[in-house]
Order: structure tokens, then sequence, then C-alpha cells
């Protein structure tokens, strides 16, 4: 996720958090310090208040990181790789390489986050009572966090995706139907009706003068309806790629140019004729790299006559694929890699360069057919 600062590993997955986290945490810490621990132990002073907030705004995001620590360990027992986990505004988030190949595995991988914080809130319950003293500002955090950890279980297990309730639900369906994009649209549907729900709930509490709190569940409301419409694309999209190979697509009479070409000549000759914004760089045939108008913008311009494209090319990593992968597989390492083509190699050598570009093109021409088709 861009916008996030590693903090540490776990179990070998990096562990960050989002900028919006900084926003949330604040405005939790003065919740519970200003408002609810006030309200609960009336007979605390300031500093209690707001060291206990802070606690516990910092345990609760403990929680939440066991949380989706109980997704990323299934997940990887079940031999998908997690790369990071992300804390923000919303919560936390498991990055996984790919999506769930089958039904039970998504089940469980879904299944065990809302398991984790239900079975948190019973170890945060018991040294409650082991506390003794209900008022001290240790049995308060630990009451807090039992309480909040019932409400992240319960919220969490709503069916309605992208909440894990509606992974659930997704699950149960692809298994009954075997078709995972109708799932996940009617799972993703009940997802965009409850967000509409919470934005509805939202204003009545705005208007109702509870102007925060409205806020504040007006774009959970809006998150939730948005995420489920993407994810609801992602998996069209997927279905619509998923058996289109990259030779369909791919011009395989991609121009060339060798280590020794200078920039000047790559711009006069290709960038200024052809409109590309990247070159694969070979010699005798084999890859050798690849040099981008991101490349070329970084070197002075008074240089471009005299300097070889091989000092300025990129040569690794160079992401790429065959003729035979399938077209999402290329989209997804364009967008996981954050780039805009990747080069496609066939024995060795370049066969092709899909761009970004590319593949829109594409779907904009397949889905401009299919509309034709439809009216015929």
């Amino acid at each position: 996720m861009k916008y996030s600062l590693r903090l540490f590993r776990i179990g070998g997955i990096d562990i960050g958090v989002h900028f919006t986290w900084i926003f949330i945490f604040i405005l939790i810490s003065w919740s519970l310090a200003q408002q609810y621990f006030p309200h609960a132990y009336p007979d605390w002073d300031i500093k209690t208040y707001w060291i206990t907030g802070v606690v516990a705004a910092l345990l609760l995001f403990v929680s939440v990181l066991i949380h989706e620590l109980a997704h990323s360990f299934v997940a990887r027992a079940r031999g998908m790789e997690v790369s990071s986990i992300t804390l923000f505004i919303f919560g936390g988030v498991s990055n996984l390489e790919e999506e769930p190949e089958k039904p039970k595995i998504e089940f469980a991988m879904s299944i065990v986050g809302p398991l984790a914080s239900l079975i948190l809130a019973g170890i945060f319950w018991g040294l409650v009572q082991l506390v003794g003293d209900e008022q001290s500002p240790l049995a308060a955090i630990l009451a807090y966090l039992a309480l909040i950890n019932i409400v992240l279980a319960a919220f969490n297990l709503i069916p309605g995706f992208p909440l894990d309730g509606g992974r659930v639900l997704r699950s149960i369906l692809w298994g009954a139907t075997g078709d995972l994009a109708r799932a996940t649209n009617i799972a993703a549907t009940i997802g965009r009706i409850f967000g509409w729900a919470l934005i509805a709930f939202g204003l009545y509490q705005m208007f109702s003068g509870n102007i925060l709190g409205g806020i504040w569940f007006a774009i959970i409301g809006w998150f939730l309806s948005s995420a489920a419409e993407a994810s609801r694309q992602e998996v069209t999209l997927r279905k619509q790629l998923n058996n289109v190979k990259v030779r369909q697509i791919v011009n395989t009479g991609v121009t060339t140019i060798e280590p020794d070409t200078t920039v000047e000549e790559l711009v006069d000759n290709i960038f200024n004729k052809r409109h590309g914004r990247a070159v694969p760089v070979c010699q005798d045939g084999r890859i050798q790299g690849i040099v981008t108008v991101t490349d070329v913008r970084e070197l002075s311009r008074d240089k471009w006559h005299e300097t070889p494209v091989k000092q300025i090319m990129t040569r690794e990593p160079i992401y790429n694929v065959s003729l035979d992968d399938d077209l999402i597989t290329a989209l997804q390492l364009i967008a996981k890699k954050d780039v805009n083509q990747v080069l496609v190699i066939q024995d060795g050598k370049c066969a092709g360069l899909l761009t970004r570009a590319d593949i829109l093109e594409y779907l904009h021409l397949s889905n401009e057919l299919g509309e034709k088709r439809t009216q015929v």
C-alpha cells in the first residue's frame, strides 16, 4: 500500500502503518480520553484519562494487527504468499500476492479473523476478573479491549463484501455454484447495501446533532460501498482477461535498439516518431535492459548526443511475461510493480512489449464489440 511506513517484521511479514493511521489514532485517543473513560470512570484526573486513552488506542491496533495476522498465517499455511500487513484509517489489511484458488481456502482464511477477535475478547475479559479493582485504569483498559474486540468480530461478520463475513458468504456461494464472479457479485451487492445504510445512518446522526459520529459512520459506509464495487469490478476483469493470452494482443514486431545507441537517436527516431514510452535494449537478439521516457528525463538534455542508452537503461529488475501467459497475469504484474509496461520474453529473446495502454485498449474494444453483439 502506498504512503505507508514499515515498522517491523513478524514471521517474515512486513508490518507497516499508512499515514491515515495517525489521524484515526489521534481521534480514538481523544475520544477515549475526553468521552468514553470520563463517562465510565468519573473520579479520575485528566492525566489518567489521557494516559489510559492513548494506551487503550495502541492496544486496540495491536488487536487489529493480531486479527490480520490470523488471516495471514492461515493464508500462508494454505500455500499463499503474504507480503505485508498495513494498519490504516479503517483498521488493517493483509496484502496477499494472490487470491484464494478454492472456496474452502477463502472460508478458512476469512473466518479466522473474527474468531481471533473473539478469543482476544475472552482473554481480556478473563484478565479483568484477575485484576479485581474494576475502577482501576488497568481494569478499564482491559474491559474496553474486551468490548471492542467483540464489536470488531461482530462488525466483520456482517455478510457484505469486503468484510470477513462477506468473504465467508462468497466462499459458501462460490462452493455451491462454482462461479466466483456470481458469488462476488452477490456478496458485493450486500456490501454496498450495508455501506449505503451506514451512510444514511451517518446523515441521520449528523442531523440529530452528533456531527462527528455521523461523519464517521458516513465515511465508513462510503469506504465499504466503494471497496465492494471495486472488488466486484476486479473479479469481472479477472474473468474477462483470465483466458486471454498475451500473444493475442501484443505487437511482436516491437522496435528494439542496441546498447550503444545514443539517447538523442532514441528520442529523435523512436520516441518522437513512434510515440512510444519504452524500448527494449538488445544485443545479438538477447535482452540487455529497457529504456523509458522516465530514464531520459533524468538525463540533462545537453548530454543526449554523447550518452549511450546503456548508461541510463534499467538492467534489473526487468519485469517480463511470456507469450503464453494469461493477460491477467501481465496486468497484475504491471499493477504490483507500478510500471507502465512489461517485456514479453520467449526463449530468452525479446518477443514484444506489453503496455498498460495495450490492455486498456483491448478491454475497451472488447466491451464495445460485446455491446454491439448484444444489440444485434
